[in-house]
């Protein structure tokens, strides 16, 4: 299906352009059409760089490539009648794509975990029947009764290929010490010695050895990020998750003074002090480090890309209350979820995504991994959905890093971000407009507890005004510089794509454009020579 749009013919210094609803600025007196909000970018402005904020969960390797047997010489049997490729074909190009530079080890299935005791069956698309016990090969450390100082309890070949994918695509890894979700080893519950607990913190401690210090035929990576077990809230006592954080923190350490290790990977952000000061208070009494603090959330019942903002503020007053003022903050797992597609279609969801990101600029977030990432580049790792698209709208600021001044965003889901290139050449322009459904507008009629458990923020108040598109103005370009401007737009209709291009001259152009909820442009401006 084809947009339709009425384009028209403008002239400008000697040069026949087509453009829609584009204009030079003195040509618009007065203020924003009615519905369309104003916004200003100040061309000459310098806020600082842009934390990059361009994170995901799961590498991009399928969950669990194909099963395989690491032969010497590093070749791989495959066998395709007992290989798992849930999440499509290799969706490197997809991470490149989208300049993805931090990825969160976790839910891979196999590579990446430490250990597993997955159970059930796994259908495959030709409709095979497998069972999930196939995928515990595939872990680090597969019987968890082996000696961890002998080079043979290991099996790390599925897991140094998903790193080395990561590497490859530019990225970081963010390591989680522990298992992808489903399984049922029983890690820590079931310790019930110290001699538990040092048995697992040596496994970590090697597998930190074996990726940072070489041990094991490894590498020398330096990865940075190692985190201790996934929302241990949702499943372990927490007098047993406190232990197992303090003997893997030493451990880690012990294998790498500059790692940094964090923690908890909170499901529940608002479910009382077990996890939160009664945590903290145990890592301040036993001098145990914190380097980073990780939570997650999904906006459940409210799909308001703001609350991660919010959220933040709490958790940076919490750690500051109990001294860890250094401590970095990490959103490692966050989405929208409990909201039906009728109220929040796939380019609703695009855009709640991109607002979120571009909210987090102004928040004590120091980085965010988006749950999850393969699944989001298509089947062939090569077509993104409209959730990949807006990631890779918004890994294009990476080529504009200088942070420029922006008014006319609100908090209520129309974000704005400017950003220019470090020659000076390139301006990025990135508006998302979202509006949360109706229905989950205003205070819960019964509170702020859900199932009789679960603790949320409370919803906020919301009322949509003058956002039905953008009247842009870029002020303090170069007065006699060339600018070539270009339109890319994802919505309902549209999937990511160039919508026009113009050329313009001048100190300050405008650009006028119809952006109904939920839709993101990215409106790029480059200086050229004829």
């Amino acid at each position: 299906m084809k947009r339709p749009s009425a384009l028209v013919m403008v002239g400008v210094c000697g040069y026949l352009l087509v453009s829609s609803t584009v204009s030079f600025a003195q040509n618009v007196p007065g203020p924003a059409r009615p519905g369309l909000r104003a916004v200003t970018v100040d061309a000459s402005s310098n806020l600082g760089e842009f934390k990059s904020l361009r994170g995901l969960n799961s590498g991009p390797l399928p969950w669990t490539d194909k099963l395989g047997v690491d032969r010497p010489g590093g070749e791989v049997e495959v066998s395709d009648r007992t290989g798992f490729r849930s999440l499509g074909a290799d969706a490197s190009e997809g991470y490149r794509s989208a300049n993805v530079d931090l990825v969160r080890i976790h839910d891979n299935y196999g590579p990446g975990d430490i250990y597993a005791n997955f159970k059930g069956k796994h259908e495959m698309a030709d409709g095979t029947i497998l069972p999930d016990a196939l995928r515990n090969p595939l872990t680090m450390f597969p019987d968890l009764r082996a000696d961890p100082a002998k080079p043979t309890s290991y099996n790390f070949g599925p897991t140094d290929r998903f790193i080395k994918a990561i590497f490859d695509v530019g990225a970081q890894p963010l390591f989680r010490l522990g298992a992808s979700a489903g399984e049922s080893s029983g890690v820590p519950d079931s310790f019930t010695s110290d001699a538990d607990y040092d048995h697992y913190a040596e496994i970590s401690r090697h597998v930190v050895m074996h990726y940072n210090d070489g041990w094991n035929n490894g590498f020398r990576y330096g990865i940075k990020y190692w985190e201790v077990l996934n929302e241990p809230d949702g499943r372990f006592a927490p007098t047993k998750y406190y232990e197992l954080y303090g003997k893997i923190a030493r451990a880690v350490k012990a294998a790498d003074a500059n790692a940094l290790i964090g923690g908890p990977a909170l499901m529940f952000t608002y479910q009382g002090p077990t996890y939160r000061e009664d945590f903290l208070e145990y890592l301040r009494k036993n001098n145990l480090p914190l380097d980073y603090w990780s939570f997650h959330d999904y906006s459940v019942d409210s799909a308001d890309p703001y609350c991660f903002v919010r959220i933040a503020g709490d958790m940076r007053k919490l750690l500051d209350s109990y001294g860890f003022n250094k401590t970095q903050l990490i959103l490692d797992e966050w989405n929208v979820l409990g909201i039906d597609p009728e109220l929040l279609t796939m380019a609703g969801r695009a855009a709640f995504t991109a607002s979120a990101i571009i909210y987090m600029q102004d928040s004590p977030i120091d980085a965010q991994m988006f749950y999850m990432g393969p699944n989001l580049f298509g089947q062939d790792g090569k077509t993104p959905n409209k959730i990949g698209q807006a990631l890779i709208a918004l890994g294009r600021m990476k080529s504009t890093p200088v942070r420029l001044a922006a008014k006319g965003a609100d908090t209520q889901g129309l974000a704005v971000q400017a950003g220019r290139s470090n020659d000076g050449n390139q301006i990025n322009v990135l508006i998302s407009n979202y509006e949360v459904p109706a229905s989950l507008r205003g205070a819960r009629k019964g509170g702020d507890k859900v199932a009789g458990f679960l603790n949320l923020l409370p919803r906020r108040e919301l009322k949509y005004e003058q956002n039905g598109g953008f009247d842009l103005k870029v002020t303090n370009l170069q007065p006699d510089q060339l600018y070539r401007i270009e339109r890319y737009q994802i919505d309902d209709v549209w999937d990511y794509r160039l919508l026009n291009t113009v050329t313009l001259r001048g100190s300050e152009i405008a650009i006028k454009g119809a952006l109904p909820a939920p839709g993101i442009e990215l409106v790029v401006v480059k200086a050229f020579d004829k």
